[in-house]
């Protein structure tokens, strides 16, 4: 065991670099399309160990690859009071982060995100053992299909149905949303759909739509009203709905659940909007809080981003992340694709690896 005096003569160091992600395929939804992923690789080293972490900046979320470039560059010229000598205080990280500057959620998510893989990696134990959970009982993940041409969409899901998902989540808030979910359905007539209309709708859209969706087999809708609607409009949405609707871009952190709640029937966690596993948890305990359903998702991100959530997937209703399963090259392995489920890796921390 290391004593407390050789625990202080060292210090976490951070390094940082570009992330750049191709897609499989253009991948479309109501803000727009695109074929690349430009995200934040951050490594955080301590007596050896590297905890691994990767921000995924979204413009909707007033971040890009430059804030969380220069967030991170200012984290590491102030590494000593904020990183600390501590491996094991990822809150108090998180707190002097906050303190240190405001949102930048994604690019806090990257270092609180390696310092839950450092801590494991030094423990030798998984980051979802060292949080109290478990790494069983958890739901299935969907399969995203992005906004497209028909013709495309059907191309799309014909694949994904002979890869073998087991589910499938449609992106729509276009004005050919109609046709989407009927392509979709011509070649996946059974299998479980649920859509995300990325605020793509107004208040009467969102109920009209609603009831087709209802008709064709859909489980719910996430995000049917733009990001800064109102509460009453999620509320009437919610009261006039044939299926239940989630929140998603409305809802970063905790306190946004409780401004929520009674006006939708779940929300979305992502780490990359929340700021880290931590304050995914209290989002997650303030939805139950509520009686609320939790749905866990992402951005586009590699293997990193992915299996950092997969650790909290005990805590959640579904599961949305199949980031890594969009991507023509995924540079890290990590949690694995079995038979509709994420299988964690048995490695210590977040168990992740380059590929190699």
């Amino acid at each position: 065991m290391k004593s407390a005096a050789n625990t202080k003569s060292k210090s976490i160091t951070l390094s940082f670099e570009a992330l750049d992600l191709t897609l499989a395929y253009p991948f479309g939804i109501s803000y727009g399309t695109s074929s690349t992923s430009h995200n934040v690789l951050v490594k955080l080293e301590y007596d050896g160990h590297v905890g691994l972490g990767e921000a995924s900046p979204a413009s909707y979320h007033s971040e890009t690859p430059a804030t969380v470039l220069a967030v991170l560059g200012e984290i590491g010229s102030k590494q000593e009071k904020i990183l600390g000598n501590d491996p094991f205080a990822a809150v108090e990280v998180a707190r002097q982060m906050d303190l240190m500057i405001a949102g930048n959620y994604s690019a806090k998510a990257a270092i609180e995100m390696a310092m839950h893989d450092l801590a494991g990696k030094i423990c030798g134990q998984p980051t979802y053992k060292m949080l109290g959970l478990s790494s069983h009982a958890y739901p299935m993940t969907d399969f995203t299909i992005g906004i497209d041409s028909p013709e495309m969409i059907e191309r799309k899901t014909k694949e994904a149905v002979e890869a073998g998902y087991k589910m499938l989540k449609v992106k729509v808030g276009t004005n050919y949303d109609h046709q989407i979910i009927k392509s979709v359905r011509k070649m996946a007539p059974n299998l479980p759909l649920r859509v995300d209309a990325n605020g793509g709708w107004s208040v009467k859209q969102a109920i009209e739509m609603s009831k087709f969706l209802a008709d064709h087999g859909v489980e719910f809708i996430e995000q049917p009203l733009p990001k800064n609607a109102l509460v009453e409009d999620f509320r009437l949405v919610r009261q006039n709905a044939a299926i239940p609707i989630f929140a998603d871009e409305s809802v970063c952190r905790a306190s946004d659940v409780a401004r929520l709640a009674g006006a939708v029937d779940g929300v979305v966690v992502k780490l990359a909007k929340c700021g880290g596993l931590l304050e995914a948890i209290r989002v997650i305990s303030t939805a139950r809080a509520h009686s609320m359903k939790v749905m866990f998702g992402m951005m586009i991100e590699s293997s990193i981003g992915v299996t950092a959530a997969a650790h909290l997937s005990s805590l959640c209703d579904y599961l949305d992340l199949d980031g890594a399963l969009l991507l023509r090259d995924d540079p890290y392995q990590g949690a694995v694709y079995e038979d509709g489920y994420l299988r964690l890796p048995e490695g210590p921390g977040l168990g992740v690896a380059e590929r190699k």
